[in-house]
């Protein structure tokens, strides 16, 4: 599925969610607090990055998309990541959360 996603995506995007998880692993180790996904599609059925292995699942039943149910989404989730709403997503909470010296 990896190989698809560069390939749905492209290039930049991929990297993105590589990025993605980095800062995820950032957020955790700065605040203390434990990330395992962020999401990347918030309407209806919602659709996350698992930051452990990298996929694209469903947050329901934790299981990967597959590659047709990733094609009908990747739309949505190129909208989703060019328009910074998934960054918004994994940062909107921070605020609630006393940092260090706070």
């Amino acid at each position: 599925m990896k190989g698809d996603i560069r390939k749905i995506l492209g290039e930049e995007l991929a990297n993105y969610l590589e990025l993605l998880r980095a800062k995820m692993a950032f957020a955790e180790e700065l605040y203390g607090i434990k990330i395992n996904y962020v999401p990347l599609v918030t309407k209806g059925e919602i659709v996350v990055l698992d930051k452990r292995d990298g996929l694209v699942k469903w947050l329901r039943t934790k299981e990967p998309l597959t590659v047709e149910e990733f094609r009908e989404l990747a739309e949505e989730i190129k909208r989703n990541l060019e328009s910074g709403y998934v960054e918004l997503l994994l940062t909107m909470n921070m605020s609630c959360i006393s940092g260090p010296g706070e």
